[in-house]
Order: C-alpha cells, then structure tokens, then sequence
C-alpha cells in the first residue's frame, strides 16, 4: 500500500479500537424501547422464565416458543437477575458477544496477517451498519455470529497448525452453536470446512477431526442435559417444533411474510455494508487472485456458502446473510490497499444519510395520505418526531463526514471515521427515532396496564414486549365479552366490530394507532 498520512495507526490503535468498540456496542445500549417481534419475543419468554422458575424451556405468554435453543434465554436471565429487568441488560448479553466476536476477529488477523489489519478489522467491525444494529439487539443473531466465528477461524488454524487441542475447540463451540440456534451451527461449518480441505489436499485431517470419538462426546457432554430437560418439559413437542418447523420449514416455505427472491441479498448487502459497500465491492474484484492464497480462498468459501445457503432458503432476511460477514470483514481490512487512492470508494458514506433525508423530506414537505388509518397515525407522528434537534444531528452528521472525506487521510482512514460518525447518528439520534414511531406507543400502553391494574388480551396484534412491559401474559383473544380489556391496533377497529356484534368500547389509551380498549353493552 502506498504510503500515505495514518491517524489511527500511528496514534494510541487501543484507544481508538476501544472507542470504536464502545460505540458500536454499548453506546445508548438501553435508549429505546424493545423492538416487536423479536426483541419482545426473546424478553417476554426470559421473563416468564424467571418468573416461572423453569430454566429448561421457554414459552411465550404461557404458550410453548420452540423459535430458538435455551442459550440466548439463559444469558438475558444472568443480565437480568443481575441489573433487572431493563432493555439494556435484555440487550447486554449482544453487546459482549459483539466485543468477544470483535477480539476473535482481532486476535486470528493478527496471527495470520499482522497488526494493521487486525486493528482495521476492529474498526470496520465495529462501524459496519448492520453488525452494529444486530450487536445491540435482545435476540440470539449476536452470540450465534460469535460462534460461528470462532467455529471456523478454528478450522483455519487447524488446517495450518494441526494441533488436536484446536478440534476439541471446534466441538465446543459448534456444540455452544447448537444451544444458540440448532443445526445450522454444524451446517455451516462443514459445507465450508469439507471443500477447504480438500482443496488444500487434507481430505484426511479433516475426516479425522470430523469423526474424532473426543469431539462428539463433548458435543454429548455440552447439549445432551439440556435436551433432556426439555423433553422432560415439553415432550416431543419442541423437537417437532423446532427441527420441522422452525428449520426445514422456515428453508423450504416462506415464513411469517418473509419471503424473497434469489437476488435478495445481492440487493440487501450493499446496505447492510454501509459505509464500506465501496470497499467490499473493490475487493471483490479480486476474485480470482483471492482463490490463489489459502487464507483468501477460505473467506471466500466461507461467506459463499452463507450467501448460497440463505439464497436458497424461501425464508430470507437481513440477518442471515451476517454469518457470513467475518470473512468479509477480514479481507477487506486485509486488502484494505490494494484501492487506497479510489475516490469512489467514499460516496457510500453518504448513502445512509441520503436514505434519512429523503424520508426527512417525505415526512415534512410531501402531502402524502394512507388508506390504512395505523400507517396514516405513524405518518403524523413522524412529523413531530423529526424535529428541528434531530435535522440538525443529520446535518452535523453530513458536515463532519464531508470534513473528514476532505481531509489528507489515507482512503481507509476516511472510511472507518465516517463509519464512526455514521454509528453515532444511528446509535442517538436514527434508532431511537424508528422506536419512538413503532414502539413507544406499545410500551406507554402496557404501561398504563400494569399501573391501572388491567389484564389486557391482544387482539389482531402482535407485540409481545407488551407482555414484558406489563408483567403480565396477554393472551391472544378468543371469545370478547363485555368488561374485556382489548390490546389492538386502530386499523383492526373494524374486525373488532364484527367479532364483538353489538358491544360497544371504552378507549382508554390510544397513540399512533395503538388502542387499549374496555368492552361494554
């Protein structure tokens, strides 16, 4: 790489990494209330646990949940038992798999490329949109990424260092894996693992460790207790719940309205990337140079595999495509030179904030109006939440990536500075917007439950944080009678109407849309 004037390097990189670090991860980390469906799912089905006692299975207002294995549950149960039941230890448990996923990303390109790289893979890690959102969210998508990154750097070093103690590893955190997330914490590996070793002509090692008595008796040893406790609790029930439904399925037939199509994430991930859409791209198109270094070919086996698997899958969203994000991660800060003077590389840092002003404008100078009534009261509501202090952290947001886009930095110095400063505006100012909008009203609602002493049942809505903020299971309604409390929204009146004849309501709380209403004669 062509030398140019460094500012990070060359000034205190621990400071800075850590900087990085604590703002992509920890900054406002409790800011903003639960996000629907997920955040909620996973917390509500936390809570009950606690509240029920029953460490070996999960339910969700007091029905089964089979959607996850018992981990993520188990850590958000420590952060709580510990800090309480808030959204930043709800959210506590990404935040270190994130720091711990960052330091396995850190401590590999250190060993195999050098300190540079590592460092900058730090600092794009920690700057990459989406790692960032996923890093703080109360979901599994963090600790599982964790262990998938640790998985198969494992396998790289095996396939150079062939120390036994390496193998044992590997069973150990695809069996950590498997309590995450299921199967796919094996799936991954192998697919990556078999061809990577054939072509690098270690058939032989790799069956060897594929097949080692050691490794599947720690895998044993690590799940098999927990397997048994379920069972114990809830039968085949989760098994089939899981297994068939919730990964052959949610493969084979589109899930909960996500479905796609197989240029999905070709579309998704320049978004997902940003502000490094530029740099993935220009390293890209050393595709088959790539192939020719052993390192190289496994990233790039590692994140195809994730790219064609999830693809396929007829359930498609955002986050699946980050199980392939560390090889990327790593060889764009290991090739981080080979375009260090390309101008083009920097309009990505632009992207998100052109996105932000554009529903800026849409929000306060278009006339627009929604057939469906929800949409048209978050619409309103946007207007007052943008306002004059959040325009301004856009435009200072703008200005200083300008600034620095200007500046005498090296091309991958400017990145990582705005990558930075584009997580500050997302972190403070864009995040919490999106929550205001969609959930805020659901948590001043179950709110005013819990003070009013109210058991509320949910009715053509879906928001469990409710649940979580009200310390309350609210069923999903079945028969309305008179006296009944009713969670809804303001576009479901209508159906409401028609479920309930000639019952009138009482609306006790209403914002953007969202209703909780007293049935009467």
């Amino acid at each position: 790489m062509q030398r140019q004037r460094l500012l990070i390097l060359e000034s205190y990189p621990t400071f800075w990494m850590g900087l990085f670090l604590f703002s992509g991860f920890f900054l406002n980390l409790g800011g903003f209330p639960l996000f629907d469906v997920d955040e909620g799912a996973f917390s509500e089905a936390t809570r009950e646990m606690l509240e029920s006692g029953n460490w070996s299975a999960t339910y969700l207002n007091g029905e089964p949940r089979y959607d996850k294995p018992i981990f993520t549950y188990w850590m958000q149960a420590l952060a709580s038992l510990t800090f309480g039941h808030s959204e930043w230890a709800l959210r506590l448990h990404s935040a270190i798999a994130a720091l711990l996923w960052a330091f396995a990303i850190y401590k590999f390109t250190r060993e195999l490329c050098d300190k540079a790289s590592a460092t900058f893979a730090v600092l794009i890690f920690s700057t990459t949109f989406w790692i960032t959102l996923i890093g703080k969210a109360a979901t599994a998508d963090s600790i599982f990424n964790l262990f998938i990154c640790l998985t198969l750097l494992d396998i790289y070093r095996y396939s150079v260092s062939k120390q036994p103690l390496i193998v044992l590893r590997v069973w150990f955190w695809m069996s950590l894996g498997l309590l995450t997330k299921g199967p796919v914490a094996i799936l991954i590996p192998v697919l990556v693992s078999l061809p990577f070793y054939l072509s690098i002509g270690q058939w032989h090692l790799w069956r060897q460790a594929a097949f080692t008595l050691s490794g599947w008796a720690l895998m044993l040893a690590t799940v098999s207790p927990w397997l048994y406790f379920v069972w114990q609790d809830q039968g085949l029930g989760f098994f089939e719940g899981f297994i068939l439904d919730h990964n052959l399925n949610r493969f084979s037939n589109t899930r909960e309205g996500h479905g796609g199509v197989w240029y999905y994430y070709l579309v998704a991930i320049p978004v997902l990337t940003l502000p490094y859409t530029g740099l993935l791209l220009a390293m890209m198109r050393r595709g088959r140079k790539l192939s020719l270094d052993p390192l190289d070919r496994f990233m790039v086996l590692w994140f195809s595999v994730v790219f064609v698997l999830v693809s396929l899958s007829e359930t498609q969203l955002p986050h699946y495509v980050l199980y392939g994000f560390t090889p990327l991660i790593i060889l764009m800060a290991r090739h981080r030179g080979a375009n260090s003077q390309q101008l083009w590389l920097l309009p990505a840092q632009f992207a998100l904030y052109a996105l932000v002003v554009t529903l800026v404008l849409l929000v306060h100078f278009a006339d627009l109006t929604f057939n469906n009534p929800y949409e048209m009261a978050i619409y309103q509501s946007a207007q007052k939440y943008i306002d004059i202090s959040f325009v301004l952290a856009l435009i200072c947001s703008v200005a200083i990536t300008l600034l620095i886009s200007m500046s005498k930095a090296a091309t991958i110095e400017k990145l990582v500075l705005s990558g930075l400063v584009q997580t500050l505006f997302v972190s403070l100012f864009f995040i919490p917007l999106i929550a205001d909008l969609q959930q805020k009203p659901v948590k001043e609602a179950a709110i005013y439950a819990k003070s009013n002493g109210l058991q509320v049942e949910a009715f053509k809505i879906d928001t469990p944080s409710f649940s979580f903020y009200a310390e309350q299971i609210t069923p999903t309604s079945t028969s309305l009678d008179p006296g009944s409390v009713v969670l809804t929204r303001i576009d479901k009146l209508n159906e409401l109407n028609e479920t309930t004849g000639d019952l009138r309501y009482e609306t006790l709380f209403e914002a953007q849309g969202v209703l909780l209403i007293k049935l009467i004669h």
